[in-house]
């Protein structure tokens, strides 16, 4: 019995999906640890709110309760804005409006509340604030960069020309450099250029380390950007790292993908571009950059509080109107967007897409889904923000599910059986008319260029030689982004407390060196106390940094050339894998590559066929599996080099980025109405 799996099965046979997360809250709460007051008062909040969206009620004792309400919680908060722009129409505003003015003039708000109350300000199109009210706020809260942001973003929204020096003020703050670009973008829009004070932006604005994006974004707002050509035009979202930066931080094999992705879909002449957009914090590469003739990447330099365990849910419509705008500046307007995530920053992203009546593409995957029942089926005893703020996920994929116009599903028809466990909506035929299972894609048969190769061996001379003792060994690799849930602490201690490490060194590939999240730092401090505690590994296991993504595949057709009675070992220590990019990568250069059960390489790796599956719970399954596979005495060589050899043959056959690219292109322009006949 799977508790979760049976809720939702039993929620969605009677009610609407807008009554889900108090339903799961409800019944969580009855089988659960009691919870506090404040606890519960956030219960009786979303119970309120719920209930106004199915009355479709918004009166004044409505109102007045949701204002109240603000600033008391993050998801709730959320909530309630949803809520009033859901039932806003041109009856209620003078309404809101007065409420926010009583707000305003009784100083009745923190700076939580306040933020949110300027957010539906501007959404609604409610110019309130005088210009004492805004120099007043900007004083009050000049450390609240959050509040600052918003005050801009209101001061630009409603043309309010009188705060120049104001602007000019902030700038010379010690602020992220998000918000000095979201000043200088300010005075762009308010000012004309030529009267805008160059030497202070070098001054208080421009340095060393943000010199690159800084130049190529004036240079944006200095120049009329079109991307005018005859097609379709998409746009995809990542908001999780860069092209340039796999593997560091949480940025993991999507960059990778739809780096590939984005090049090979703009080949297509049917397609006009493809824009792929992300959120960065680090403003040390420049804000455009194009791959291939149609395939342009933008960085968003969107001030976002790293601090917070959900960085996006408070940001959501700022980020809506983010993209929004530097899209008019550009002139772009996507045909398609596509989203990946279920998070706000790509709700703001689906919002944006029904504003601008293009389509709207979901890849939907059942995460935060599996991880909210025990492998008993039990409900998991999660604390309450933790839980909350699953719900606030699962309540977004289930509102992408009607909202948008197609949804992929990655891998086949297995992996669609699974979605439907936990996703009882594909019962509706309208919704399972919408869904396309399509696999990720590499680039397969790669042809790397000399100057490339040149560059990797001089980067890399001086660690090969160093580290040459470790490679008369067959190699056990691991690439990708550090996280607890990748399983790299895991894999460590799978190795090294069985026969793996007498037979196989360990190479572990990912993590930013030079600016390491808390979680990356957490890793590499559990590496090297590990090496200290047991010195008889030092130079068997070896963990390098992130390289890029040429590098990577360069390293591995230079391990695998070198051969052993053993073979070289690819293993993904994930708890689970959507899909696994690093892995399809690994089985084209023809390593024996190991993943786990949990997820969407079930979809592609047959177990003894063309790799293996294994339980990659933890450091115990991990090795036990593995030792089961590779000392099998009847998998001798002969029989291991078959499964390395269908493994590349799978990925040739099936996973080619070309292939992948052709089915994305078709799903797209079928949603379009186009014609599917090759140009």
């Amino acid at each position: 019995m799977n508790e979760f799996i049976e809720f939702r099965n039993r929620v969605y046979d009677k009610e609407s999906n807008y009554s889900y997360p108090l339903q799961f809250l409800d019944e969580y709460i009855n089988n659960s640890k009691a919870i506090n007051s404040d606890e519960q008062r956030v219960v009786e909040q979303i119970r309120t709110i719920k209930q106004l969206e199915l009355d479709k009620q918004l009166g004044e004792h409505e109102v007045d309760e949701l204002l109240s309400f603000l600033g008391e919680h993050p998801t709730t908060d959320r909530f309630i804005v949803d809520a009033v722009l859901h039932l806003f129409h041109d009856d209620n505003k003078q309404l809101i409006e007065r409420k926010i003015k009583d707000l305003f003039v009784n100083q009745q708000y923190d700076s939580q509340k306040l933020y949110h109350v300027l957010d539906l300000c501007i959404e609604c199109d409610m110019d309130i604030l005088s210009d004492n009210d805004i120099l007043s706020m900007l004083q009050k809260y000049e450390l609240d960069v959050e509040i600052v942001s918003i005050l801009l973003d209101y001061i630009v929204r409603f043309n309010r020309q009188e705060f120049k020096d104001a602007i000019y003020k902030l700038l010379a703050m010690d602020y992220p450099d998000g918000i000095k670009i979201q000043g200088i973008n300010a005075l762009m829009n308010l000012y004309p250029t030529e009267t805008i004070d160059q030497s202070f932006m070098e001054e208080h604005v421009r340095n060393k380390k943000n010199q690159v994006f800084i130049d190529s974004y004036m240079d944006f707002l200095k120049t009329d950007f079109t991307f005018e050509k005859p097609g379709v035009s998409i746009l995809q979202s990542m908001f999780y790292g860069d092209f340039e930066d796999s593997g560091k931080g949480n940025n993991g094999g999507l960059a990778v993908l739809l780096k590939g992705l984005g090049e090979e879909i703009s080949k297509d002449s049917r397609i006009a571009h493809v824009f792929t957009i992300t959120i960065t914090q680090e403003l040390n590469k420049p804000f455009i950059s194009s791959h291939g003739d149609k395939h342009v990447f933008i960085r968003l330099p969107i001030y976002l509080d790293q601090s917070r365990s959900d960085k996006f849910i408070k940001r959501e419509l700022f980020i809506k109107r983010q993209i929004a705008n530097y899209l008019k500046r550009s002139n772009i307007q996507p045909d398609v967007f596509h989203i990946r995530f279920l998070d706000n920053a790509s709700k703001a992203v689906a919002h944006l897409s029904e504003e601008l009546n293009s389509k709207l593409v979901f890849t939907l995957t059942p995460d935060p889904h599996r991880n909210m029942f025990e492998g008993s089926g039990q409900l998991k005893e999660l604390g309450f923000n933790e839980l909350i703020e699953k719900l606030n996920k699962i309540k977004i994929g289930d509102e992408l599910i009607h909202t948008s116009n197609g949804i992929v599903g990655i891998g086949n028809g297995d992996v669609k059986t699974e979605l439907a466990v936990y996703f009882p909506q594909f019962k509706d035929d309208r919704v399972n008319g919408k869904i396309k299972m399509i696999g990720e894609g590499i680039q397969t048969g790669q042809t790397i260029d000399e100057e490339a190769i040149a560059a990797y061996s001089n980067r890399h001379i001086e660690w090969n030689e160093t580290n040459k003792g470790f490679f008369e060994k067959p190699v056990i690799l691991n690439v990708g982004r550090l996280a607890v849930l990748k399983g790299q602490m895991e894999l460590l201690k799978a190795w090294a407390n069985s026969k793996l490490s007498e037979t196989h060194n360990l190479l572990i590939i990912g993590g930013d060196l030079e600016r390491p999240s808390k979680e990356e730092e957490m890793v590499m401090e559990f590496f090297e106390d590990f090496l200290q505690q047991h010195p008889e590994f030092k130079g068997r296991f070896i963990h390098k940094g992130a390289m890029s993504n040429v590098d990577i595949r360069l390293l591995e057709r230079d391990i695998i050339k070198r051969d052993f009675d053993y073979p070289h070992i690819y293993l993904c220590s994930s708890v689970k894998e959507e899909f696994g990019i690093a892995i399809l990568e690994a089985m084209s250069i023809g390593f024996l590559t190991l993943g786990p059960i949990k997820g969407g390489v079930k979809s592609y790796m047959k177990n003894g066929e063309n790799g293996f599956l294994i339980d990659t719970s933890n450091g115990e399954t991990i090795a036990k599996e593995t030792e089961s596979h590779l000392y099998d005495p009847k998998i001798d060589k002969d029989a291991v080099q078959k499964i390395q050899a269908a493994g590349q043959k799978t990925v040739d056959e099936n996973f080619s980025i070309q292939k992948i690219s052709h089915e994305f292109v078709s799903f797209y322009l079928s949603l379009e109405g186009a014609n599917e006949n090759e140009v």
